[in-house]
């Protein structure tokens, strides 16, 4: 079966804090694109909001971090982030990992 999303999903396990509104907390990212991501945490996140993120890609010992992404979704342990601003080298740092990730 063919995924019906415009732009695919990595599964990934990534260790990653982040802050939303005014709640910080820790949790693993399963699923990233270029464009977002989803978290796996025990923090309770508001359904609507923007946050900061950093994400500690496998064998990088510096984490990625998006200093604006949108609240997309929430359920009672996961939600989705919609990235809107990290820098031209955390994108790139990002766009790197995910396409050596894919040919490995």
């Amino acid at each position: 079966m063919t995924e019906g999303r415009r732009v695919p999903r990595h599964p990934v396990e990534c260790p990653a804090s982040f802050a939303i509104e005014d709640v910080a907390g820790e949790g693993v990212v399963y699923n990233l694109t270029d464009h977002g991501c989803a978290i796996a945490s025990a923090v309770s996140v508001p359904d609507d909001g923007y946050a900061s993120v950093s994400i500690t890609l496998p064998g990088q010992s510096e984490p990625v971090v998006v200093e604006l992404a949108r609240v997309r979704w929430v359920t009672r342990q996961e939600f989705g982030l919609e990235f809107r601003i990290m820098s031209r080298t955390a994108k790139h740092r990002l766009q790197k990992f995910r396409s050596h990730d894919q040919t490995a």
